[in-house]
């Protein structure tokens, strides 16, 4: 506990959270529930509001803790932001909401999200090198090429806000590449955000699912990761490519490095240490065909056909 920074000022600040129609079609069993990535930017922008100076494209030791349900007639979610301030200038920070039990006085807080910025983020890993010549090694032998429609028809089962693959979509044992975006009718909908776009982000985090989905018989949501990034905004309307890479496989969890370049090989988003799991309590299951499908595209054919856009 000595390595931990001492807290020399804490501030709790009132956040109305709109609720525009396109967010309800990102559900999790049948409940609607408020995306991690739309989260962060909510924290973000919240500390920018108290700290201006604050840097918050480096996060680090971040967590999605419990899930923030949207009821389907709410305009806007009532919360708060829980800030920290360290001794050493970084900057902790949580995304809550009240609830009153019913038929009760008693008041129940819960944590959504717990975003830490480092002062110096100068420990934060290095760009990947030359993404063009290190993707098609990424994936060696063959794989398996899934159409965004059948992914999120079957195994990532969002509504049309959030289907964000929308390009050529290759898996294989050693991760994912993707072709990744906003869908085009809510381009709108993130022009303003302060962390860029969250859809090609949380695109990838589909992708991952689809990793998990196969070779690990999980459907495994975003959890929390140690590292990310946002070296450029990503920006609605444009074509990006992921590149997933899975480093940690056990039964309870799933750790994975994510980069997002767009389609010059320009990195403009890296997250390192993604933390998945299954949150349903083995409710959710994989499809039997994503489990038994054969790998019989070759990763050659990848780089003869051009980029994954």
């Amino acid at each position: 506990m000595e390595n931990i920074p001492r807290i020399i000022d804490a501030v709790r600040l009132p956040v109305n959270i709109p609720i525009h129609a396109y967010l309800l079609d990102h559900h999790v069993e049948g409940q609607v529930v408020f995306p991690a990535v739309k989260a962060m930017q909510v924290i973000g922008e919240t500390v920018k509001r108290f700290r201006p100076e604050t840097d918050i494209s480096v996060m680090t030791r971040t967590r999605f803790d419990k899930f923030l349900h949207i009821h389907s007639d709410a305009d806007q979610i009532t919360a708060f932001v829980d800030i920290d301030i360290h001794e050493n200038g970084d900057i902790a920070a949580r995304l809550l909401t009240k609830n009153r039990f019913k038929k009760s006085s008693m008041i129940r807080i819960k944590e959504h999200a717990f975003v830490y910025y480092p002062r110096d983020p100068s420990g934060f890993a290095a760009r990947r090198p030359d993404p063009v010549s290190d993707l098609y090694s990424a994936l060696e032998g063959t794989c398996i090429e899934i159409s965004p429609h059948r992914i999120y028809d079957e195994l990532v089962p969002f509504g049309p806000a959030f289907r964000s693959i929308q390009g050529r979509f290759l898996i294989s044992e050693q991760g994912v590449i993707a072709g990744i975006g906003t869908p085009a009718d809510y381009a709108s909908q993130s022009i303003s955000e302060a962390l860029g776009s969250p859809f090609p982000l949380d695109a990838a985090y589909h992708g991952a699912c689809v990793w998990g989905q196969r070779y690990a018989g999980v459907v495994a949501f975003p959890v929390g990761f140690e590292k990310r990034k946002v070296w450029h905004h990503t920006l609605p309307g444009k074509a990006y490519f992921c590149w997933i890479l899975p480093v940690q496989t056990h039964p309870d969890l799933l750790v994975f490095d994510l980069w997002i370049y767009d389609e010059n090989g320009v990195l403009f988003e890296s997250s390192l240490g993604v933390c998945m799991k299954d949150v349903s309590a083995g409710r959710m299951k994989p499809p039997q065909w994503i489990t038994a499908a054969k790998q019989t595209e070759k990763t050659e054919g990848y780089r003869e056909n051009g980029s994954p856009l």
